[in-house]
């Protein structure tokens, strides 16, 4: 069972959400919250999976979601938004989003970011990869990323575990995490979904 809960203030919005999320058998809407300090109460209380939100609602600040995502290690965190610039998405994404879809995407690709997410990956709506996809050249921003970093953030980008990483260049798993932490840190983002944008803004998918 999946446990959903979802942060939001708009009843038609969040009986829309929880109608498509119900078409799922396994899928649980454990609570619908108005605010984050009702949210961050439950979290204390129950178990919670997967928290749904609307980023441009303005119920949560990043500080906050930040808060709840390192206190509470199982929760993942579903965007779904209206139709945003790419830099805004980019930078939700680096603020402790797992996955982004936008709010006129279907029911299947809902769900699907619903199982995705849960088991660990990122799930972008086909929308919002049209967007991330759009005039991948930017500026070098001088991250002096290593070409053994380069490896890993395309391996990374394309699904595979640090073990899966490990195995394929026959490094450590120790190392492949050691290096998943300098990436982070060069390139000043805090997630791995922060990790796939970059490999998709600087065209690293062979």
């Amino acid at each position: 069972m999946i446990d959903i809960a979802l942060l939001d203030n708009r009843p038609i919005y969040t009986n829309g959400i929880k109608q498509i999320i119900s078409l799922t058998p396994g899928n649980r809407v454990v609570g619908v919250f108005s605010s984050f300090e009702s949210l961050y109460e439950n979290l204390k209380k129950y178990h919670i999976d997967i928290l749904i939100l609307d980023h441009t609602n303005q119920l949560i600040t990043t500080e906050e979601l930040n808060k709840i995502t390192a206190e509470f290690e199982q929760l993942k965190v579903i965007n779904i938004t209206k139709k945003l610039p790419k830099a805004k998405i980019i930078e939700i994404l680096k603020n402790g989003a797992t996955s982004y879809l936008l709010d006129d995407c279907d029911a299947l690709e809902i769900n699907n970011a619903i199982k995705e997410t849960y088991k660990g990956n990122q799930f972008f709506c086909s929308k919002v990869m049209d967007i991330l996809t759009h005039n991948k050249n930017i500026e070098d921003e001088n991250a002096e990323l290593s070409v053994r970093e380069l490896e890993i953030i395309e391996l990374i980008a394309k699904g595979l575990t640090n073990k899966q990483i490990a195995d394929k260049l026959f490094l450590s798993t120790h190392t492949v995490n050691t290096h998943r932490k300098n990436i982070m840190k060069k390139l000043g983002i805090k997630n791995t979904a922060g990790i796939v944008i970059y490999a998709f803004e600087e065209n690293l998918l062979g």
